[in-house]
Order: C-alpha cells, then structure tokens, then sequence
C-alpha cells in the first residue's frame, strides 16, 4: 500500500506525535508499504518521501506551526490510504486530498486541542467561546474523516460525548527494542545524582503537564528529583526550581538514552492534564519503573492502581509523596506490572491492526 500520513507537527519537534509517527512509518516500511509525509515546514531538512508545507509559526506558541492548503497536495494523487495526524492545517490537506482523488481516509486522535487553549490570546476573557467553537471544529472534523482512532477508553468516552461517532481505541504503541531496563549507574555518574532515591519525569516541558506538583513536593522528599525535556514553559518550570537543591532540570536528553534515564528512576512521576495515552508512561513501564499520575483523561486508564503504579490527587503534593512511597513498599510487584502492560502495547502489534484497518477501508 501506498499510505500518506497528515501531520501538523513533525521534526525537528519532539513529542510523542512525531515519535508514534517515525515507529509506525518504520515498521509499515518493513513490511513492504511505502509511507509519505506531509507536514507544516520548519527548521529541518526533508528526507526522501518527505513532504514540507509553506507555514509560520504561532506568536503566542513558537514551537508549533500552522498552514492553510488552499489548493489540493501535490504528490497525493497516488495515494492508497490518507492517514491524519492532528485537528489542524494539515487534516484540511488531508480532506483535500481525498476529496480530489476518492482516497479512503482516517485519522489518529492524539492531542485534546481544549487543553491547550490557555495558550491562546485573550482566553481569560473568551474561554468559554474558544471552547465551544473548538469543540464543534472537533466534531465536524472527525466525523468527516469516518474512522477515528485514540489511545485510549477514556479517550473514546470523550469524543463520543462530543458527538464523533466512529471511534476505535488503538494503542500508539510502544518500541519495546529500544525501551528496556538498563543499568542506571553511567547515567546517574554523567548527571552527578548521588542520593539513591531518584524520582522524576521526562517529556515536552508545557504549562498543561503541570510539573509544579512534582517541583513543589521535592521538599518533601529524601532524594533528588530529576526533570528531562525543553518545552514552551521550561524557564517557568527552572524559576520554580531555583533554589532546591535536590531538583535537577536536566534539559533535552536524546532519545537514544531515555531508556537509562527510566531506569535511573524508582518512580516516574506524571502530572499532565492533556494525555490521550501518555506514551512516556508506557516508555517507563518498559523499563520497569511504576508511574504516579493524576486520574486525568486517558492516565485513568494508562496507570493501573496497585499494577503499573498509583494515582494521587491534582495539586496535593502530600498525597503525590504518599502514592510515592507506596511504589517503593510495593516495588517488586509493580515492576512486572509495569513490563506486562508495556508488552500489550508493542509497536507491532499495533501495526498488524493498522494494516487491518487500511485493508477494510480499500
């Protein structure tokens, strides 16, 4: 099959968006597919099969860029399957495309776009209408691409409320090669961690992942806290920081040696209000390290109490620091937890679905 994937946002950014889209692209390749990719231009050189649209940043959101196809796609018309990634420039690049040459359609669910309205200018004053028009954007959008797929039942239940109505839970997946346990001890003597109770997280440093939890509690806790990634409030998050000695920001960590940085960890701890998976909690549990979370769209579902980890309440730096303790009283038993629930979700896996899916639809 000849699949092209929609994305509004590729490399050079990093998220799990872009990290699902290359796992997904390189296992379908080595199946025999052939996988395009369209996406809003940036700093980075396309490679072969790569397909850049002329777009500008956002003022108020530098990282993230928008386009507006006014004509249909070039290099579309051979296309098999479209394959949307995003709610935006790009999934009108998609429609466009399909439109124009009959081509089956579908589309991954992998950004609540209402939780990053705060972003937006003026939202003090217009919340509310950004809200409602965002999520009748939402609606039309996902019924006019037909088959919708998010990662998560929680996820699912949303968008069902909303009035979308074809929605099918499909994990993102999960590359259990590259995500495994590995000895922590280079890591921790690169970094300088000394203490042998480490917690942290790793991943976009956004004002929706709500990190002040994790930075509030380090008093609180007998160990270091450790903070991997950049992001639009990474300055916000190292202001918070200054001053305790036990936090350590350690800025973007190539992804390469994310595998030692979980496994550095006793806990990953995941504040965030925006998952529709929570790939970096999967990405922990690969490498045996149970996850605190806050009960909050798809981690409902992502961290099992007393399996794969505990939940504890939103802003309660107490109960974060209680939840904590009680991953290392129950250690042992969450560690196998944890590499269960990371086999389940395997990238191939998830791939032998999505080509059961592009074969019903042709």
């Amino acid at each position: 099959m000849n699949i092209g994937f929609f994305t509004d946002t590729f490399f050079p950014q990093v998220n799990g968006v872009t990290f699902t889209l290359e796992a997904w692209r390189k296992r379908l390749r080595e199946r025999g597919h052939t996988v395009s990719i369209f996406y809003p231009s940036g700093k980075y050189v396309p490679k072969d099969g790569e397909y850049p649209f002329s777009s500008v940043g956002l003022w108020f959101y530098p990282e993230y860029r928008v386009t507006l196809p006014l004509r249909v796609p070039k290099h579309t018309e051979k296309l098999d399957i479209i394959h949307q990634h995003g709610l935006y420039g790009m999934a009108f690049a998609g429609l466009r495309a399909s439109w124009a040459y009959k081509t089956p359609r579908v589309l991954t669910f992998h950004t609540p776009g209402d939780e990053y309205l705060g972003y937006l200018p003026l939202n003090g004053l217009l919340g509310g209408r950004y809200k409602s028009a965002y999520l009748m954007w939402e609606r039309w959008l996902l019924n006019a691409y037909g088959h919708v797929t998010t990662g998560s039942p929680v996820i699912k239940e949303r968008l069902t409320a909303n009035g979308v109505k074809d929605v099918e839970v499909l994990s993102n997946g999960l590359d259990i090669d590259l995500f495994h346990r590995v000895d922590p001890a280079g890591f921790r003597e690169r970094h300088d961690i000394k203490t042998d109770r480490v917690i942290g997280f790793c991943g976009r440093l956004g004002y929706e992942k709500h990190l002040g939890d994790l930075i509030n509690a380090a008093d609180g806790f007998d160990g270091t806290v450790v903070i991997a990634g950049s992001g639009p409030a990474e300055e916000h998050y190292r202001k918070l920081a200054a001053g305790k000695k036990n936090v350590m920001m350690l800025g973007f960590l190539p992804r390469e040696s994310l595998k030692e940085f979980y496994s550095a960890l006793d806990v990953f701890v995941f504040p965030s209000f925006c998952e529709t998976q929570g790939l970096v909690a999967l990405e922990s549990m690969a490498c045996g390290t149970p996850v605190v979370a806050v009960p909050v769209l798809a981690l409902k579902a992502t961290v099992e109490d007393g399996v794969t980890g505990y939940h504890y309440t939103p802003g309660n730096t107490k109960d974060l620091l209680g939840k904590v303790e009680e991953c290392y009283k129950n250690r042992k038993k969450l560690t196998h937890g944890c590499l269960d629930e990371a086999k389940l979700n395997s990238v191939d896996a998830v791939v032998d679905r999505l080509e059961i899916i592009y074969e019903s639809m042709l």
